[in-house]
């Protein structure tokens, strides 16, 4: 047995705005779960109307529907969504208290200010300011809240009922239909502790604090304290991927004011970040207690997979004002390691957000983790290096881990080597095409870039670098990255949107 809500969005419009945000112009996508209950409390006060109290059995639902422990965690399912670009509307402002009341003194009854004119409170006569009407549009205007551990029998008819009356969610103008389905599709959004995405959940009381703060002053309650989730979109995907090493991302940028770096310092970050993380993890180490034992997978010592830490330059394949600065830096966590070993590499990354990344030479970095669900551009948008696509091409140039023979297969057979390596199969590469240059608006040549200082001794040939761009019969799913010096950032490849082959 399980509970799934189904909330259609009517419009085909979501009009919500973040909770956290001051400035009130970012919308909220998907809808948090604590959002559908209060939506849910203010339904059933509507099925309970003209009683001034929710019936006994709106309030037992309820609050079963607001026990974890009883119905399990929630999860969602929602498709993809474009932000809405919308003019401000321009709307009067509230009056406030002041321009009505004199401030009141002790023994003294509060009066009406001495200039008070009643014709300033109408709106025709109060200053206008502009109002923002934060939106996104979804490619599927259904969302679904799911809960697959619960058993609603006793509530299930009572929910039904508080559902019908449910008319919007978010701003009055984004109207909804909610009813209880019985065949969901598969989750987009699951509850996990080191998850990028924070959703307000609401909690056992929190039933009770929403009818209190309405009773008492009727404003806008307080939300209810986040809980960390993550995407899980394999299941969604309609077309067969091939699979990929790389299980988690985790984005950080630098912050304002930090120094600015172009992409063909990638190994001198990168370097600087493992070394950094992992000085970290031995400090938090030390912190508890324990001997310094910093895991396999962050040192990358053995031939197990292993954390790749990438630079996130600003290279687009149509803008042509991107620079290919370094605009954050990721860390590719292996989909095989423990829960102990992510645990351990998410105590090291605090720290290192707290202490800050030093990059010899250059300065300081200190570091802000990228919320996945609301990133600041593309560049530090994880899904934009790991969608599914058929086009990929370099970001930075791929490292060629031996010369390339021609009797050997040249340049295309060391690529099909190291596409196996990362679990492309080489008989799936429609095309290759290798230059010294990246079809990326951006990407500085394949000379620019210093790979690695200590196996370019004086006497010892140079490396074999370019730029690399591959087709493949079937969409694959990122990040992807080839080369030697994968681990370090380079040979970092962002899919090209669409399918056709750049020019």
């Amino acid at each position: 047995m399980m509970l799934a809500i189904r909330v259609e969005y009517l419009t085909g419009v979501c009009m919500a705005t973040r909770h956290d945000d001051p400035s009130r112009s970012r919308p909220e996508w998907p809808p948090h779960p604590d959002r559908l209950f209060s939506a849910l409390v203010a339904g059933a006060a509507e099925l309970s109307a003209p009683a001034p109290e929710l019936s006994e059995a709106a309030m037992c639902a309820l609050r079963w529907l607001s026990d974890p422990e009883r119905v399990g965690a929630v999860q969602l399912a929602v498709s993809e969504a474009r932000g809405r670009s919308a003019p401000d509307v321009h709307m009067p402002g509230n009056p406030h208290e002041d321009e009505v009341w004199q401030k009141a003194k002790p023994g003294r009854p509060r009066a009406p200010q001495g200039d008070f004119n009643l014709r300033t409170l109408l709106p025709v006569h109060r200053k206008k300011a502009a109002l923002p009407i934060p939106a996104v549009v979804p490619d599927d205007p259904a969302a679904y809240f799911i809960w697959p551990d619960a058993e609603p029998h006793e509530h299930l008819e009572t929910l039904r009922g508080i559902c019908r009356h449910v008319t919007y969610l978010g701003r009055s103008r984004s109207l909804v239909k909610v009813s209880i389905v019985g065949d969901p599709p598969p989750a987009t959004h699951v509850p996990d502790e080191l998850g990028q995405i924070q959703l307000r959940v609401p909690g056992p009381g929190r039933l009770g604090y929403l009818l209190e703060k309405y009773r008492r002053d009727g404003g806008k309650p307080a939300p209810s304290l986040p809980q960390r989730y993550r995407r899980h979109d394999q299941q969604v995907r309609p077309t067969p991927l091939v699979p990929n090493v790389f299980g988690r991302c985790w984005v950080f940028r630098p912050q304002p004011g930090d120094p600015l770096l172009p992409v063909t310092s990638t190994v001198k970050v990168t370097q600087a970040f493992r070394k950094a993380l992992i000085a970290c993890i031995e400090e938090e180490q030390r912190a508890q207690g324990t001997a310094p034992s910093v895991p396999d997978a962050v040192h990358g010592h053995g031939k197990h997979p292993h954390c790749a830490y990438v630079s996130l330059p600003f290279v687009h394949p149509r803008m042509r004002h991107a620079d290919g600065s370094i605009k954050g830096l990721a860390i590719m966590v292996p989909a095989e390691v423990s829960s102990d070993v992510l645990v351990t590499l998410a105590r090291g990354l605090m720290c290192l957000e707290k202490n800050g990344l030093g990059i010899p030479g250059i300065g300081t970095w200190h570091l802000q983790e990228v919320a996945a669900d609301d990133p600041p551009s593309l560049t530090l948008d994880a899904r934009t290096w790991t969608q599914a696509a058929k086009v990929w091409t370099t970001a930075t140039p791929m490292v060629f881990g031996h010369y390339p023979k021609a009797r050997d297969g040249g340049e295309a057979q060391v690529i099909l080597e190291s596409l196996k390596m990362v679990g492309v199969p080489p008989d799936r590469v429609l095309e290759i095409q290798v230059d010294r240059h990246s079809p990326l608006h951006g990407a500085p040549p394949s000379w620019c870039f210093q790979c690695d200082r200590e196996r370019e001794g004086a006497g010892r040939r140079p490396p074999w670098v370019r730029h690399v761009t591959v087709r493949l019969d079937l969409p694959v799913s990122g990040p992807l990255m080839l080369g030697r010096m994968r681990h370090f950032g380079l040979g970092l490849m962002r899919p090209v949107e669409g399918e056709s082959w750049p020019s």
